[in-house]
């Protein structure tokens, strides 16, 4: 079952880092959290000696200023200091390896990341973390709203598909959040686009039982019962991600699941491409990548020695 009870957080000392902490008092206050890590990690720099002596009234180490920066930032906007374990690390090296490693020794089961929609950065470094880390990835945006009601699971009756509508049952335990599915089916190769509007809208009529019984059976094989209805798109353009945010946005759902897809052992800690567009800075509504902790950490210490 998913457990939010250890959660860390990735900050970047840019505007982000308010909209982390203070949604982390809402994931908190909602799942009963017991042990929050806050960290950042500074990418090692070597400063000139006629930089520092340029300016002389610094004096402290930058390690020390940064620090107390994020201590007066987290104990100023996080309110539940007195009710769980907080842990701030600063730490130097390569982001990606250093966050990924603090997550796997502090077996974290949630981290939090922010995905810019307005404000300034690429996201190259989220993204990595996103792919590698072992633990069940979310992603909010500034205008993330601090509520979950309406969640979206992709549905492609995978076992990742199972983990990802249990994690949705979870949150919804919590929320008491709608859960609705939604499967995106491709269509082969030679029904288009040969095919009349009527052909296209009888295909649609047969899909919606065939995609009940699917979902009925895959409930059934992960010996699952699920109040979620499962819906269904047909995919003319090959862009799974899209249409499950359009879908998303039509539906007013304010948080996205997705399980991430396992291929073969490195497929399992890289995105899928779907999971990877879906968690693009574009796309605002929260996204949470379901992942398999056992699994992806056994290929973490398979690549990385871990």
């Amino acid at each position: 079952m998913a457990s939010f009870k250890n959660i860390i957080i990735c900050l970047d000392l840019t505007e982000m880092d308010e909209v982390l902490i203070k949604y982390a008092n809402f994931l908190t206050s909602t799942f009963e959290s017991k042990k929050l890590t806050f960290i950042h990690v500074m990418e090692t720099i070597d400063i000139p000696d006629e930089l520092a002596e340029a300016f002389p009234d610094m004096d402290k180490p930058l390690n020390e200023i940064i620090r107390e920066e994020i201590e007066e930032q987290v104990h100023g906007l996080f309110e539940h200091a007195d009710k769980v374990e907080i842990d701030i690390i600063l730490d130097s090296g390569i982001p990606t390896e250093q966050i990924i490693q603090h997550a796997r020794k502090r077996r974290v089961d949630l981290a939090l990341l922010g995905k810019k929609t307005g404000y300034a950065g690429e996201g190259g470094v989220a993204k990595r973390i996103v792919g590698l880390m072992p633990a069940t990835v979310l992603m909010v945006s500034e205008t993330s709203p601090h509520h979950i009601n309406n969640i979206l699971v992709r549905m492609d009756f995978s076992k990742m598909s199972a983990m990802a509508l249990k994690t949705a049952q979870t949150i919804a335990g919590h929320t008491q959040a709608k859960v609705e599915c939604h499967h995106v089916y491709k269509l082969p190769l030679d029904f288009m686009p040969q095919q009349s509007p009527s052909a296209l809208q009888k295909l649609k009529k047969q899909m919606g039982g065939f995609v009940s019984k699917q979902f009925a059976g895959f409930l059934k094989k992960n010996k699952m019962e699920a109040d979620a209805v499962c819906t269904y798109s047909i995919d003319h353009h090959g862009d799974e991600a899209q249409i499950l945010y359009g879908y998303a946005i039509k539906t007013g759902a304010d948080l996205v699941l997705a399980g991430s897809k396992i291929k073969s052992p490195l497929a399992n800690v890289m995105l899928d491409s779907t999971s990877e567009k879906l968690a693009s800075p574009n796309k605002s509504i929260p996204v949470m990548v379901v992942k398999d902790q056992k699994q992806s950490i056994g290929f973490l210490k398979a690549l990385f020695d871990f």
